[in-house]
Parts: C-alpha cells; sequence; structure tokens
C-alpha cells in the first residue's frame, strides 16, 4: 500500500479519537490529568513561567499582540513584493547586506513565512479568548499561554532572521545542509513542542466547561492544533526517509488544513456572538466539520508527483474540498444575515462576514489553478501562487483583523476604541487584496501569453499591470496600520468594557393574523422583544405603531397543548405544585426578585455564547438561583416541558415563552405563589399596594393594560391614557 495512504488513515484516526474524546470527555481520568497538566503548565520550565503574568486575558492578548506585530511586517513585506514585480530594480541596493533578491523569489518566501506566522498568532490567539470565555472566562494557565507566545517568536525570528544574519559572517561547510537542518528543527520540531503545551492548556480550559456542553470554536481549534503537530511530524519523517508522498501530505494539512481550521474557528465564535443568534444550520455546521478533514484544500496546491492513482483520488478530494468551504461560508453568512445591523456595527464581525463572502470566491480560483498543479501540468503555476496569496492577504487578513477587533477587546476587558477606523480597516483590506489579486491574475495571464508567443518582452508587456496591483495593495497594507493603531488606542484605553443586553423592545404590541406562517427567529429579527404583547386576531385597531404580520393558524390551534399539564390536575389550589410547574414557579419569582429580564437571565447561563443551553447549564442555572437541586430524570422533562422545537436545547424564545405561559397560568392566584414560595402574606400586600403616578410610569405599556383590566377601566390608548385611568379608578 502507499504510503499516502497509511499517514492518511492514521492521521484521521487521530483525529477521530481526538474529536470523539473532546466531545465526550474521558471520565474519572479527567480531573486527575487536568490537575498533572495544570502542574506541567505552572512549574515548567522551572523559573521561567513564572516571569509571565497569570492574569485573565494576558495569554491572548499576548498572542495577539505578537500576531499584530508580525502582520505589519507581512503587509510591507507583500507590497515591496508586487513593486519588486513592477521593478525588478527595485531592491538591488540591498545586495549590499548580502541578501540577494535577483528575481524576488527569496522575499517571497519571506514575506509567506512571515505571513503564516501572524495569521497563526492572530487566529489562535482569537480562538483563545472564545475558549477562555466558555470555561470561566479564562485560561488553565495564561501565564503558559504568554510563554508559549514568546517562545514560538524567539524560535521563528532566529529561523528567518538571526540565521541569516549569522551565516553571513560565518564560514560553514555544506553550509545549506546546516541551514535546512536548522529550519527543520526550528520550523516543525520545535513549533511542535510549543503548540503541544498550548493544545494541553486549551484541553485542561475546556474540561472545565459544562459536561455535555461543546463549542464549535473549541473543537475547530483543537483539531486545527492536533492536525498541524502530526502533519510537523510527518514532514520530518517524510524528509528524513526521503519520502515525497508523506511530505506532500503534511503540506496539506500545514497549509490547507490547519488555516482553514482557524478560520473557520474564529468565524463560528465572532459572527453568532456579534448577531446575537445561533448558527444558522446544524446540518451545513457538520457537512463543514466533518468534510474539511478529508478533502484536498485548494490552496497552496503542489505537485502530487504520484502515480495515475493517486492523481486521480487527489483530484477527486480537490474537486469535494468545495464542499465543506461553500457550506461554511453559507452557513455563516445566512447567521450574519438574521441580524445585519449588528454586524455592520461591528469591525470584527464585519471584517469575518466579508472573509466569508470572499472565500467561495477564492476557493473556486484555487481550485481551477490548483487542479493544474497537483497534475504537474504547471501551466498555470503562477497563477496559482497569486491566488494563494491573495487568499491569505485577503481572506486570512480579514479573519486576522477580526481578532483585533473582537477578540482583543474582551481579553483586555475594554471597549474598542475607533469603531469607525477599524471598520475603515475592513473596507480597506477587502477592496484592495482582491482588487490587487485580480489585477496581478491578469497580469500573470498577459505575461504567460507574451512568453508563449515570443515576440515581445513580457517584463515590459506586463508592468503595468503590477504597478496598479501595488497601488492598490497599498490599501490592504494601510488597513493593517489602522488596526495596529486600533489595537495599540484599546490597550491603553481607560472604558471597560460592559457587556450590556436588553431584552425590551420599543414595539408594544405585535398583532398576529391567521392565513400565512412565520418563525420566531422572523419575529425578533422585526423588532419583536420579550417584553412585547402579542395579540392574536383578524385585525386590530392601530394605536400608533402597531405591527401586523401573518402567522398561521396552526401555531395557535386550541387542539394542540403546547405545554401540557400533569396527568393530576391540582384540585386544591394549597397543594404544592408538581414537576416543570414548579420549576418554572419559582425561576419566575427569583427573576422577578432579582429584577432580571428573560434575556439576561439566558445570557448568563449561556456559557459559550451559542444561542442554546443544555440540561446541564439550565441545571446549574437553577442551583445558582435557589430554585433548586434536581435529578437527571426531572430535570429532562423540565426541558421537554419547554423544549418547543425538540431538539433536546433550549433557546431563548422558548425559555422566554414557558415562563410567560406560567405566569398566565398561575401569577394571579395567591394561594397557588403560596404553595411555591411560601411566603403568601407578602406577595398579597405586593399585589395590592397604592399605585403612583411615578411608580406606574416606569411600567411597560403590556402590564398597564393588565393592570386596567383588573381595575375594570378602558385598556386602549397611549400609556398616559392607562395610567391616567388606572390612578382615576
Amino acid at each position: 500500500m502507499e504510503p499516502v495512504f497509511i499517514s492518511a488513515a492514521i492521521l484521521l484516526t487521530i483525529l477521530l479519537v481526538v474529536s470523539y474524546y473532546v466531545t465526550n470527555g474521558i471520565g474519572t481520568m479527567g480531573a486527575p490529568m487536568r490537575q498533572f497538566a495544570l502542574f506541567l503548565m505552572n512549574k515548567a520550565p522551572v523559573g521561567l513561567v513564572d516571569l509571565f503574568k497569570d492574569e485573565p486575558g494576558s495569554g491572548s492578548r499576548t498572542w495577539i499582540k505578537y500576531g499584530t506585530g508580525w502582520f505589519l511586517l507581512a503587509a510591507i513585506c507583500g507590497f515591496i513584493g508586487i513593486w519588486h514585480k513592477y521593478d525588478p530594480t527595485a531592491l538591488d541596493s540591498l545586495a549590499s547586506i548580502g541578501w540577494s533578491y535577483d528575481d524576488g523569489s527569496a522575499l517571497s518566501d519571506f514575506t509567506s513565512s512571515v505571513m503564516g506566522i501572524a495569521f497563526t498568532y492572530l487566529l489562535v490567539g482569537g480562538c483563545l479568548v472564545a475558549v477562555s470565555r466558555s470555561a470561566g472566562k479564562r485560561l488553565a494557565s495564561e501565564a503558559n499561554a504568554s510563554m508559549v507566545a514568546v517562545l514560538y517568536t524567539a524560535s521563528m525570528a532566529l529561523n528567518l532572521i538571526l540565521i541569516p544574519i549569522v551565516f553571513r559572517f560565518v564560514d560553514i561547510a555544506d553550509e545549506q545542509s546546516v541551514r535546512d537542518l536548522i529550519i527543520l528543527m526550528t520550523t516543525y520540531v520545535v513549533s511542535s513542542l510549543l503548540f503541544g503545551a498550548l493544545l494541553m492548556n486549551i484541553l485542561a480550559t475546556y474540561s472545565n466547561r459544562g459536561e455535555g456542553t461543546s463549542s464549535v470554536t473549541a473543537w475547530f481549534l483543537i483539531m486545527a492544533i492536533v492536525a498541524r503537530i502530526v502533519g510537523s511530524l510527518y514532514y520530518v519523517v517524510g524528509e528524513a526517509t526521503d519520502n515525497t508522498q508523506m511530505v506532500w501530505l503534511s503540506e496539506r494539512v500545514l497549509d490547507g488544513w490547519v488555516p482553514l481550521a482557524l478560520i473557520f474557528a474564529l468565524a463560528y465564535h465572532v459572527i453568532p456572538h456579534a448577531a446575537k443568534t445561533p448558527v444558522w444550520s446544524g446540518s451545513l455546521l457538520n457537512a463543514n466539520m466533518v468534510l474539511l478533514f478529508v478533502t484536498v484544500p485548494p490552496f497552496f496546491v503542489t505537485e502530487a508527483n504520484a502515480g495515475e492513482l493517486l492523481q486521480n483520488i487527489g483530484a477527486l478530494l480537490l474537486t469535494f474540498s468545495i464542499l465543506p468551504l461553500f457550506a461554511g461560508s453559507i452557513n455563516l453568512l445566512a447567521t450574519a444575515s438574521a441580524n445585519s445591523g449588528k454586524i455592520l456595527n461591528n469591525p470584527g464581525a464585519l471584517s469575518a462576514t466579508l472573509a466569508m463572502f470572499l472565500l467561495p470566491i477564492f476557493a473556486v480560483g484555487g481550485y481551477f489553478t490548483g487542479m493544474d498543479t497537483l497534475t504537474g501540468t504547471d501551466k498555470m503555476l503562477t497563477m496559482s501562487t497569486t491566488i494563494d496569496e491573495g487568499f491569505m492577504f485577503t481572506v486570512g487578513g480579514l479573519m486576522m483583523l477580526s481578532a483585533i477587533f473582537s477578540s482583543y477587546p474582551l481579553a483586555a476587558g475594554k471597549k474598542l476604541a475607533d469603531p469607525s477606523r477599524g471598520s475603515m480597516a475592513a473596507w480597506f483590506m477587502m477592496f484592495g487584496g482582491l482588487t490587487a489579486t485580480i489585477t496581478m491574475l491578469i497580469g500573470d495571464f498577459t505575461r504567460k501569453a507574451v512568453l508563449d508567443s515570443g515576440v515581445e518582452d513580457a517584463a515590459a508587456s506586463t508592468s503595468g499591470f503590477y504597478l496598479t496591483a501595488a497601488a492598490l495593495f497599498y490599501l490592504a497594507t494601510i488597513s493593517v496600520v489602522l488596526a495596529t493603531l486600533v489595537l495599540i488606542r484599546t490597550g491603553t484605553s481607560s472604558q471597560k468594557l460592559e457587556e450590556l443586553s436588553t431584552a425590551e423592545s420599543d414595539v408594544d404590541t405585535y398583532t398576529l393574523v391567521d392565513g400565512t406562517t412565520t418563525t420566531i427567529q422572523q419575529l425578533i429579527g422585526r423588532g419583536v422583544g420579550l417584553t412585547t404583547t402579542l395579540v392574536i386576531g383578524d385585525s386590530v385597531d392601530d394605536e400608533g405603531g402597531s405591527t401586523i404580520i401573518a402567522v398561521s393558524a396552526t401555531l395557535h390551534n386550541d387542539e394542540v397543548t403546547e405545554f401540557p399539564k400533569e396527568e393530576e390536575e391540582i384540585e386544591d389550589d394549597s397543594e404544592e405544585l408538581k414537576g416543570p410547574d414548579k420549576q418554572l414557579v419559582m425561576l419566575a419569582d427569583y427573576l422577578s426578585k432579582t429584577g432580571q429580564s428573560v434575556f439576561e437571565f439566558f445570557k448568563s447561563i449561556d456559557l459559550d455564547d451559542s444561542g442554546n443551553i443544555d440540561g446541564f447549564e439550565l441545571q446549574q442555572a437553577l442551583i445558582k438561583s435557589d430554585v433548586g437541586e434536581y435529578p437527571p430524570w426531572e430535570l429532562d422533562g423540565l426541558v421537554s416541558a419547554i423544549d418547543l422545537d425538540k431538539d433536546g436545547k433550549l433557546n431563548l424564545p422558548e425559555l422566554s415563552i414557558a415562563l410567560a405561559q406560567i405566569a398566565s397560568n398561575y401569577g394571579s392566584s395567591s394561594e397557588t405563589v403560596e404553595a411555591v414560595t411560601e411566603d403568601s402574606e407578602d406577595e398579597a400586600e405586593e399585589a395590592n399596594h397604592e399605585y403612583t403616578k411615578t411608580s406606574l410610569n416606569k411600567l411597560k405599556k403590556a402590564e398597564l393594560i393588565t393592570i386596567a383590566e383588573d381595575k375594570g377601566v378602558a385598556t386602549t390608548g397611549t400609556k398616559s391614557d392607562l395610567v391616567a385611568a388606572i390612578l382615576g379608578a
């Protein structure tokens, strides 16, 4: 059997095993292994880790800061590289320090390496923020994360900067072999050890999440790091044994799987978090997660250099690679469209959304040029390189901006400074990167046509395209400069981040009429809030802005019991409530006493910002709210009573509807409340207190209507009319 098949099977098995245990845990071994990992991270290397702060967010901030520095260097080198294609003599003066940029290949390799480092830093840093927020808002060891970031920069600086300078002054026999060995050790061996320590930190952090909960971002991040470690090992073994197939496979993993997994890891955190809505499609998410790691990514494709069978299989997998990229992009764009206003006003979410919009475009271009490279034709090799570089600077660049604008403020606990400048940077990166890539592709195609004709000077015929591309790419360089300034200003700002949300809406009444269908998501998107009164009927009087939409009558079919009662009817109101009703009444009473809205309560228990809570998260919330600790069989009944779509998880509308139903059934019964709260006298006194104009003005219109109905006065008119009628009664 071919080595590439064996290597691929081993890699997929490793990823499958890791995915299983990450999702389901490792049982009783979890706690001791976590303690052992914490011991290693906090004590090793002795004395070195103590130099770094262990405060919440410090590790993520270090990764993002270092990544921003590398990003700025890559952007500058990228601009110089394009300019060099326009003027090949522009860098001849650098020959005095020993760097020969004759054809620009050395600069291109240096830029690609620096860009890869920056990409890794910023996206890993952004993902670390997401992982920490799902488990107590801090990493297991912030100090260890910072130490790994510093050591990674040291190893890369040694490889890219110090070694070339040292070898300029030291004469060593077989210099190239020595340099290749050093590069192999720093790029693959040392970095694998560092990322192994980071993986240990992530797993220890992720183990603090609630049992049964999961995070898409954490899953993608863990898979990316595991794939990077295994891919690096494959590269070292392949180079040592001169196995080209294993080297080819490792390159597909390191240059394809890992960057794309990091892109989706960050995007699945930033976009739903900003849009305040769950991921649009679970099916597309699953397709994105699974197919990504069983196909050949369309970026940075190299010649397979194998038999016809392997080339055919590689071509098929390359074709199928379009599916997960389109699935992920469509899923995230649909998620963003659910609340486009918040996306446009959030520079980080805007950058990620633009990246998802451009990813399919670059994927299609990478597929057609990469297929030529894979089969060894190499007629479009230059264009393939252009698309790969454009993908990293445009799609990758936008995702790096997303990490700076979205993740860094969360890690620093501060508001993003100058959001308008951040949005400008996002648009500059998109326009500059995309147009520069297109212009260079036209230049590459023209250059190839001229060379094939052999009648003109290729450089003279295409220089104008590269000059234009350099001018356009200058916008991307400016974008990185703006992002760097925003990061510095955010870090030095004194404005603390206040994640305040409200469930209130300026829509007091929303009328639902028979005829067509709608969804809760659509209602929320049209401005309906948790306090909005839903009126069911064919028509309604327009009282200053009431909104009328159509809804299916089946939603309100009297024959359908949305919240089924217990089989045994409560014969006596003084009898204590049983089952889900009791728990919900107690929860509603807790929210009332603490002054929390349903939205605020839901947000506080949705630890991973997924837009859904499972049984474990609800159980912990009930314990914290003094409702009580319930066994799984009772908790399952509560979840089932609230879960309208029967997906096993609870979302905000479902919880809000359940509490509203409970309030409608039991809120007016003082004896029932007494049975649950054991404080009927206080409740009765509170219900019969005298209303004042000040207290009534603080209430919402729906609440005023309820009081007016109890008083037997008119329930129509404005809030002022309702207050006057209640006071008059």
